[in-house]
């Protein structure tokens, strides 16, 4: 008799722990999609956006981390702190009390610290402030792109084209050398039609790519997974 009570409450109490389960405990993205809820598997950008994530440089956008949104801009003052990351600086930390020359950054604007910073360093990519305007909440340009990675990351400038294809819209380009170095490097390829479109505003999803392809190379300890691939977009 005691053993049938026995299975009998065992039963019970597996029984309401999966329906516990069931009604209080809901993964925060659906199978078949990476730690962010909106990058599937599948994405092309997939493997570099975790690998961004897991290292602490790039999160979600809104109060929920498990939204990335890939297709999204990134502005010049998220780059400039996107940089300040990667070169080890926690923005916690960061002087709340600095200020900066540029006329049209609001000293309430969040960036203010950040760019303070960034001018010690040598960590600002842009090369339109003799204006003395920045315009942090401006889309950054994948040209602009190019030259963050290889200002936070010390590259040293190269245009070797051996075994790349080289682009046919740069020559000129204030960012000519960093996407050539970007190209040469393999960290960035062009489109189909050899183009690198570099006034083109890049997305967050491009972001993730040529930072971590970058940095896969340049410190290797932080190669977290092997199915990411050279040559992103």
């Amino acid at each position: 008799m005691r053993n049938k009570k026995f299975v009998w409450f065992t039963s019970v109490v597996v029984v309401l722990y999966f329906i516990t389960i069931g009604l209080f405990y809901q993964l925060p993205f659906p199978t078949g999609f990476t730690v962010f809820q909106d990058v599937p598997q599948s994405h092309w950008a997939a493997y570099d956006i975790e690998y961004m994530y897991n290292q602490g440089f790039m999160k979600g956008r809104d109060s929920t981390v498990y939204n990335f949104y890939p297709e999204a801009v990134m502005t010049r003052a998220e780059l400039v702190a996107l940089m300040l990351r990667v070169d080890g600086v926690n923005l916690d930390t960061l002087d709340k009390t600095a200020t900066v020359k540029y006329t049209d950054v609001s000293p309430t604007h969040w960036s203010v610290p950040v760019l303070a910073e960034a001018e010690k360093r040598n960590l600002i990519p842009f090369k339109d402030l003799a204006s003395g305007q920045f315009q942090p909440d401006k889309p950054v340009t994948r040209g602009e792109l190019a030259q963050g990675v290889v200002q936070s990351l010390h590259l040293q400038y190269s245009t070797s084209t051996d075994g790349v294809s080289p682009v046919n819209d740069v020559a000129g380009n204030p960012y000519e050398q960093a996407i050539d170095t970007m190209i040469a490097n393999k960290y960035a390829k062009g489109y189909e039609d050899n183009t690198f479109r570099p006034d083109e505003n890049a997305n967050r999803a491009t972001v993730a790519s040529l930072f971590a392809k970058a940095l896969r190379e340049t410190r290797p300890e932080t190669k977290t997974d092997t199915n990411a691939k050279k040559g992103g977009k």
